[in-house]
């Protein structure tokens, strides 16, 4: 077998590098195609993506707002038992008083009583019937 020459290195190099080129070429379409796939898909489930966040975020304020509107139903009925509970308690506060009055005086007429009874065995011990 005899060497190759130079000019059938140089064929032989141009035909390989055409195959690699070619190649090369072939797997670059492959990979944009893959590339441009993969964009659209992530572009579609981004896009769901923020649709359901934006209904979720919309549920949240629904939620919020009925929720707010409960509080402030609340805050009504507690204000309302709120005033109801003073004006008890400051009628309570009155007929406490009006029974303290009441109570002071059945205790003087009472002690009046006993100081009475003690001065009759005291100083009158003969009129005891």
């Amino acid at each position: 077998m005899a060497e190759p020459t130079n000019q059938e290195i140089k064929e032989l190099l141009l035909a390989f590098e055409k195959k690699v080129d070619l190649s090369l070429a072939a797997m670059d379409r492959k990979v944009e195609v893959g590339f441009a796939e993969l964009n659209r898909k992530m572009e579609v489930g981004l896009a769901e993506l923020n649709r359901k966040m934006e209904v979720g975020l919309a549920e949240v304020r629904t939620e919020i707002a009925e929720v707010r509107g409960e509080v402030r139903q609340v805050e009504e009925k507690l204000t309302g038992e709120i005033n109801r509970l003073e004006e008890k308690v400051e009628g309570l506060g009155k007929r406490i008083d009006s029974q303290e009055f009441i109570n002071r005086g059945v205790m003087v007429t009472l002690a009046g009583s006993l100081l009475a009874g003690l001065a009759k065995l005291l100083f009158f011990p003969d009129r005891l019937s």
